[in-house]
């Protein structure tokens, strides 16, 4: 096993025992079925056993946070329980290397009748720590937290949200090597999910390695460095973040051709309206990535496609504007059909599409809003027919466009750029050029 290796999956697989019981089963078939689970000599057939997880294989290094995709029942939660010695495969072998530190579900972990301070210790010698080693960091994870007033109630009095906290800051600030979390953000606030994003970030640059099973793509496309998705136990798709969650929401709407299941693509017949008719033109706004596949997650730089429906459009110099906004109502771009060199022709029933090649909007949440009127012939003068304020929502990822602090959905449009430093001791003008630069 390679020194930067720190997990390696070969084979692994998890079945379990569901006896096959036929409509008219009675009490000898019950009682056979039983038997069969727990004596060894006698034999199950194929139909007795359910494959959680099979031949399942992979490798993570030290410094990566992979995470894991997939629907429910897929086996990411089968899975993580093998790696953090819950339970014991069926077949196959999982090596990890250094001290593990999980936090699998909530209600899992502590001791609910222990309060939260008896569980950090409690939780601490569990991982081989010492009383003095969990006291040197025992403010650091109450302050973490968030809920020093509560730390010396039981546990089973806590709620979800406060549960989590405590466990997640244990869970990281015990210095674990390997960090396995199961859908921890599906719980706590925002500003926690924040600090937490932060503090998972911190760990990877400090060489430890997470493993981040979640259903939410922003989660996974903003914490992780690579990406896996399983299917009915199987391995489905390894590669990078980007990939993995493209591959995943082709999954998602495979059986569904229309792709309307409410993933980047939103019906307009209901929505609220401005304009100056009465008329109902814009019917369904849908977004889509470079692939074409539904999406509310974009990176700057790279391509966004929309797609809007209309009906009984009136061919008199009609236009459909897509306008974007930021978190706080600014307009930060407007694409209009009429941009378009070659002319978009709007009439009847049916649908445009707009592509922007280059997304140029910092890392953020942006809403749609959508607009169908008359053009005047001139920028800024138009007259608005069917407008849907909050047609749809997305957010953007800068995914490595800019370096540094990066830019956020309130601080303009995103330009990469090239600097220079020149020292003060190699800095020297003639009169000619001082003037030119304001000297």
């Amino acid at each position: 096993m390679s020194s930067d290796v720190v997990i390696r999956v070969e084979g692994l697989g998890k079945r379990y025992v569901v006896p096959h019981r036929e409509k008219d089963e009675g009490l000898r078939a019950r009682v056979a079925a039983h038997l069969k689970e727990y004596v060894p000599f006698l034999r199950h057939g194929e139909d007795d056993y359910f494959w959680a997880l099979k031949n399942v294989s992979f490798e993570v290094r030290r410094g990566e946070i992979l995470g894991i995709l997939g629907r429910n029942g897929s086996g990411k939660s089968t899975l993580l329980k093998i790696l953090s010695g819950v339970t014991q495969p069926t077949e196959g072998r999982a090596r990890l290397k250094g001290r593990i530190g999980s936090l699998l579900e909530v209600g899992t972990g502590f001791h609910p009748d222990m309060t939260g301070r008896e569980n950090i210790f409690f939780s601490g010698a569990m991982l081989g720590l010492s009383q003095r080693e969990v006291r040197a960091r025992f403010d650091e994870i109450v302050d973490f937290s968030g809920i020093e007033e509560f730390i010396d109630m039981p546990v089973k009095r806590y709620s979800s949200g406060m549960y989590v906290r405590l466990a997640y800051s244990v869970a990281s600030m015990l210095r674990s090597d390997i960090l396995i979390l199961d859908e921890v953000m599906a719980v706590g606030d925002a500003a926690f999910r924040e600090k937490s994003q932060k503090s998972m970030e911190a760990a990877a640059r400090d060489g430890r390695t997470i493993l981040f099973v979640s259903h939410n793509t922003k989660s996974i496309m903003s914490m992780c460095t690579s990406g896996m998705i399983l299917g009915n136990g199987l391995k489905l798709f390894a590669g990078t973040t980007e990939e993995a969650i493209t591959e995943y929401q082709k999954d998602l709407y495979a059986d569904d051709p229309n792709g309307k299941r409410g993933y980047g693509w939103k019906d307009l017949d209901t929505s609220p309206r401005y304009g100056s008719s009465s008329a109902r033109v814009l019917t369904w706004l849908s977004m889509h990535n470079a692939q074409g596949v539904l999406s509310e997650q974009f990176f700057t730089g790279r391509p966004i496609r929309f797609k809007v429906g209309y009906r009984n459009a009136v061919p008199n110099q009609a236009y459909i504007a897509i306008l974007i906004h930021n978190g706080v109502g600014d307009r930060v771009a407007t694409v209009n059909s009429t941009h378009d060199a070659v002319g978009v022709r709007i009439c009847g029933d049916g649908y445009v599409e707009c592509v922007i090649d280059d997304l140029r909007l910092g890392a953020g949440t942006y809403t749609v809003m959508v607009d169908y009127g008359t053009s005047l012939g001139r920028p800024g003068t138009s007259i608005s027919k069917d407008c849907v304020a909050n047609a749809g929502q997305f957010s953007v990822a800068l995914e490595g466009y800019l370096e540094g602090v990066g830019l956020s959905e309130t601080q303009g449009a995103a330009h990469r750029s090239n600097w220079t430093l020149v020292p003060s001791a190699s800095f020297s003008v003639d009169a000619t050029e001082k003037s030119n630069i304001g000297l």
